[in-house]
């Protein structure tokens, strides 16, 4: 496994940095604002004005934010199957 790093974002929110790779989980502007307007805003809101239900597939994982971000936007409002692939799982 590669090593990672808790980094924070100029948002203030925090994302990992993969130290072999130097490269980050993240937009370095901010994880939580760039999950937002890419993921929730311009994806899953577009998916939820036109379906009940959805599937997702994420090909990357990463620290699951997305996951996270979905899970609280849909409310039980929604049924979603997630489902990710990951090449580099995080450990605990």
């Amino acid at each position: 496994m590669s090593s990672v790093q808790l980094i924070t974002t100029h948002d203030g929110s925090h994302s990992l940095l993969n130290t072999e790779l130097n490269e980050t989980y993240h937009s370095l502007h901010g994880a939580m604002q760039e999950s937002i307007h890419v993921f929730i805003l311009h994806g899953l809101n577009q998916v939820i004005k036109r379906a009940s239900s959805m599937k997702i597939l994420e090909v990357g994982f990463g620290t699951g934010l997305n996951a996270w971000l979905t899970l609280l936007q849909v409310q039980n409002q929604h049924a979603v199957e997630y489902t990710t692939l990951e090449t580099f799982p995080l450990t605990h």
